[in-house]
């Protein structure tokens, strides 16, 4: 996995290897854990290198089963999880505000933040989930780049993405 930054101008700053990046300590070293479900993507249509996104929100959104996975999941492997401070990356708006109805549901505290949310309530969120008042921001469009959250420490990527470039900026928030 190639990691690229580039500076304030746009031109590349530094191009290496993850590996080659966490040696060096510019990234902090990290456990990516896959669970698998029983979501089957195949009944989803691929139109321009991508899931039909109406049919991806209609997939995830009211499967209380998966849902309940992710939070045991994430109750498991983050350990102390009332410590966490945890971004999750949905497919939609509607994705987002789903899971995090059903994480509150599981007694883990959290909110939704996305692009059309109001950039006093974007602040009060991380402010929030900085202070653990909520362990988790479930997200769409929204804190894939541009943003330096230093005190996060566990992702949930949530939705499937086929462009390297989205995940290593999802990645990046947690690295």
């Amino acid at each position: 996995m190639l990691a690229v930054w580039i500076d304030s101008v746009g031109a590349i700053a530094a191009e290496m290897r993850l590996w080659h990046a966490l040696e060096k300590q510019l990234v902090v070293p990290f456990e990516y854990y896959g669970v698998a479900d029983e979501t089957d993507f195949s009944v989803i249509e691929w139109r321009r290198g991508g899931y039909d996104a109406k049919q991806l929100e209609n997939l995830l959104t009211g499967n209380d089963r998966r849902a309940e996975l992710i939070a045991e999941q994430f109750r498991r492997y983050r350990g102390a999880w009332r410590q966490a401070r945890a971004l999750a990356f949905c497919t939609s708006v509607r994705h987002a505000e789903f899971m995090a109805e059903k994480f509150n549901a599981y007694k883990i505290p959290s909110m939704v933040v996305h692009g059309d949310t109001a950039p006093a309530e974007r602040k009060a969120a991380t402010q929030r989930l900085r202070d653990r008042e909520v362990n988790v921001l479930f997200t769409c469009d929204l804190f894939n780049e541009g943003i330096d959250l230093p005190f996060v420490d566990t992702l949930l990527f949530l939705r499937p993405t086929s462009s390297a470039t989205v995940f290593l900026q999802q990645m990046g928030r947690g690295l």
